[in-house]
């Protein structure tokens, strides 16, 4: 399953996550689209300390939509660039390398 952006009905502009007015016309009618890839433009490495210490990665994608999202990243061979499918699990998104 692929996360969602949400496209305005007025104007068609889209955004994420959903919204109550379209920042770009105030419209208020919005239709959800599945949008299951995207660029990686930035990658961010995290700790998280406690009992059991761990590192994990988040990357910035500029989903192929158009909205930009955070995702999550398991492979750590992903580079800024990268084309990735977005994917929802464990109640996050997560982006996946495409192998061509």
């Amino acid at each position: 399953m692929s996360p969602s952006v949400f496209r305005c009905v007025q104007c068609d502009h889209r955004v994420f996550p959903a919204r109550f007015l379209c920042p770009k016309c105030h419209g208020d009618e919005f239709e959800a689209q599945t949008c299951a890839s995207g660029v990686v433009t930035e990658l961010t490495r995290s700790a998280i300390s406690g009992e059991e210490p761990s590192v994990y990665m988040l990357a910035t994608v500029t989903s192929d939509a158009g909205p930009v999202l955070i995702a999550r990243v398991l492979d750590e061979a992903v580079q800024r660039g990268d084309k990735v499918a977005l994917a929802l699990r464990d109640g996050g998104i997560y982006a996946d390398p495409v192998r061509e």
